[in-house]
Order: C-alpha cells, then structure tokens, then sequence
C-alpha cells in the first residue's frame, strides 16, 4: 500500500503543477491579449487558440486532480443507506467501474487524435492539432489511474475489516 500511496502523491504532485502552470499561463495569456487590444489595438494571432488550448488542459487536470481527492462528481444514493463496512466495497466497485469508463474513454480519445485530425494539420507555434488533442486520453488516463488506485485501497479496507470513514 506504500507503493501506491506513493504512485498517488507523485501523480498528484504532477498533476496539480502542470495544472497550476496551464492556468498561470492561460491568465497571463488572457490578460495580455486584453492590454494588448486595448493599448495597441492589435493581438496576439495565436493567443486566443492557445488560450482556448489551455482551457481544454485545465479542465482535464482539474478532473484529475478531483477525481484523486474525491471531489468529482458522484450520486451516493446507495451508499447512504449501507453501513460503514459495505460502503467501502461499495466505493471500491464504483472507482473500479469509473476506471474502466476512463479507459474506454482513453480509447476513443486515442482514436480521435489518431485518426480523427489530420496530423500535418498546425494549430499555432509549430504546434499540430492531434499534439494538442493529446491532452483527451491523457486525462482520461490520469483519471483511470486515480479511480484505480482508490479501488485498490477501498480493497484493501474491505479486506482488512476497515469501516468507511467518511459518510456518502
């Protein structure tokens, strides 16, 4: 369980950088175009596909990140009527159903940048769409690895005899 705890924090030490760095630079962008408008009367070409780009990365790091600390979004309506005990496999079943739909989703955002978008097709900078599209299947990943391993240690309360903590 050290070892999974571990995957867990540097995942999410990973995640919450780049989240905090795509959101920094998404505002600093935004602001710059807007004083860039407003002084200049001209604009980044660029700018606001790039910021559009990175409201894309916030969103998936922002999934990921509440998907590794409980928040995101759930209907608890069964585990409000069972016990602590059976909560935690419920938990267990519910995180390992949401890592399997990660995955499939992982599979068909692959299949969108892979065949989907043209691939010499440039957004801005050098930059090619399904590069930029890249951020699909790799949030639903980084999301399917967060479900998983909050399966795999609602296995192991449910195996040691641990109740649930927390009330649905």
């Amino acid at each position: 369980m050290r070892i999974l705890r571990a995957v867990d924090r540097g995942l999410g030490t990973v995640v919450t950088v780049l989240l905090v760095c795509s959101f920094a630079l998404m505002l600093l962008l935004a602001v710059f175009q807007v004083v860039l408008r407003q002084v200049v009367h001209a604009s980044l070409l660029w700018g606001d596909q790039a910021a559009r780009q990175l409201v894309v990365c916030v969103g998936f790091l922002g999934a990921a990140l509440a998907s590794r600390r409980g928040g995101h979004f759930h209907v608890g309506f069964l585990t409000r009527f069972a016990g602590p005990r059976v909560r935690v496999w419920l938990h267990a079943v519910v995180d390992l159903a949401a890592s399997a739909g990660c995955v499939l989703l992982v599979r068909a955002g692959w299949t969108f940048v892979t065949v989907g978008l043209d691939p010499q097709a440039v957004l801005f900078l050098g930059i090619h769409q399904s590069t930029a599209a890249l951020i699909v299947p790799v949030g639903f990943g980084v999301m399917a690895i967060q479900f998983l391993l909050r399966s795999i240690e609602s296995l192991g309360k449910g195996l040691r005899g641990e109740p649930d903590e927390e009330p649905a």
